[in-house]
């Protein structure tokens, strides 16, 4: 859905990804993810299920505007899964908007380790290294694994959740040789990852404009080079 950060540059919305199955789930819903929305084929009535890996505002920041939206056609309902203080912050921004007290909000507040099923999806939660409490996600189906990192530093626990998996899309916000903590850069992703089949690269600064081609080099050079590594785009479909 969004593939870009706080800093807007062309062509990258903030921080969105949707992963269907029986039914879309929809992971992080920063600035455009409405836009985007609508821009894949998706009604605002098709996300029953949130699930945020930060409270940043590029992972949150329509994620009320989607709520409403449900609202006003018809569905007040909505189920909200994130990390410790997603309850506090909805509940805040709701109530600068008296219309907005009829929401049914209900909240799952996850941590480290925890496991869930969603939809006949079975769902493990790490946890991320970030600038304030942050997870990111492995999702299993019957035949396919697909790993979601949120915003992290590169970490073991984090490889440790995306080995094995189908498909890896972490974020790598700058290239090389940026020195940067709670994001990641290409060597030192490239540098803990094992098993994987398929890297997407998300969470573009614009200092990666014109760096894409050497920010695949980089991953590679600590992984196995039969793996693919990609950068990742806004709208962009991939079929398991």
């Amino acid at each position: 859905m969004g593939t870009g950060v706080g800093i807007p540059h062309s062509g990258r919305s903030q921080a969105g990804l949707i992963m269907k199955s029986e039914k879309p789930l929809l992971f992080d819903c920063g600035a455009g993810s409405l836009l985007r929305l609508a821009e894949a084929g998706f009604c605002p009535l098709d996300i029953d299920s949130v699930l945020l890996t930060h409270l940043h505002l590029d992972h949150v920041s329509d994620l009320l505007a989607l709520a409403k939206a449900r609202w006003l056609m018809g569905v007040d309902e909505i189920e909200i899964y994130g990390p410790e203080g997603t309850k506090e912050w909805f509940i805040a921004n709701q109530g600068l908007y008296s219309y907005l007290q009829e929401l049914k909000v209900t909240f799952h507040i996850l941590k480290p380790n925890d496991k869930f099923t969603l939809m006949n999806l079975e769902i493990e939660v790490a946890e991320a290294v970030h600038s304030l409490p942050a997870v990111g996600y492995r999702v299993k189906s019957e035949t396919k694994v697909v790993v979601y990192s949120g915003d992290t530093e590169p970490t073991l626990p984090m490889a440790e959740l995306a080995r094995g998996s189908d498909l890896l899309i972490h974020e790598c916000s700058f290239p090389e040789p940026y020195e940067v903590t709670n994001h990641t850069t290409p060597k030192k992703l490239g540098a803990v990852l094992q098993e994987v089949e398929r890297v997407v690269l998300t969470h573009l600064y614009p200092q990666t404009i014109g760096h894409e081609d050497e920010m695949i080099r980089d991953v590679k050079e600590g992984i196995d080079t039969g793996v693919d590594v990609e950068i990742g785009q806004d709208l962009q479909q991939i079929r398991l």
